[in-house]
């Protein structure tokens, strides 16, 4: 006997309704397995006597739903976005990093194409050459790998 197309239908779309309404119910634990927890750090290295004299770090970061303002920071400031990725791993965040003159608008967070695989926390670290990427919760200073300049 075939099954067809349209007898599967109702049961896959039941199915994916039962799977959403538990995630959504679960304890935090389950959840966390379906909707991941994610942690993105913007770290400012640049030192206050720096040769521009430029003031200090502006940063502007926001997603398609959460505009998170505007940051302030200060050499060796730390700032932290806290997250989960959604049902359909759309998740995206982006920020303006602003410097005196400089200037620089990147993705710090897509889903699509994240840069720490499997890692629940990833820091940007930020000096006066550029911007550096490193995953995992308590990163080195060897683990940072360049990643961007700022433009001009």
């Amino acid at each position: 006997m075939a099954i067809s197309s349209k007898s599967t239908f109702p049961f896959i779309t039941f199915s994916l309704i039962i799977v959403v309404s538990c995630a959504i119910v679960a304890p935090p634990s389950a959840a966390s397995l379906i909707f991941p927890k994610k942690v993105v750090r913007i770290r400012d290295s640049i030192p206050a006597n720096n040769t521009l004299h430029a003031p200090n770090l502006q940063v502007h970061c926001r997603s398609k739903s959460d505009d998170l303002g505007v940051w302030t920071m200060g050499e060796n400031q730390e700032r932290e976005i806290r997250f989960r990725v959604n049902f359909w791993a759309s998740t995206l965040f982006w920020c303006d990093f602003n410097w005196g003159s400089k200037s620089k608008s990147f993705e710090v967070y897509n889903a699509h194409k994240e840069f720490a695989v499997n890692e629940t926390y990833s820091t940007w670290k930020v000096d006066v050459l550029g911007f550096y990427f490193a995953g995992g919760e308590f990163p080195k200073d060897s683990d940072f790998k360049p990643f961007y300049k700022w433009d001009a």
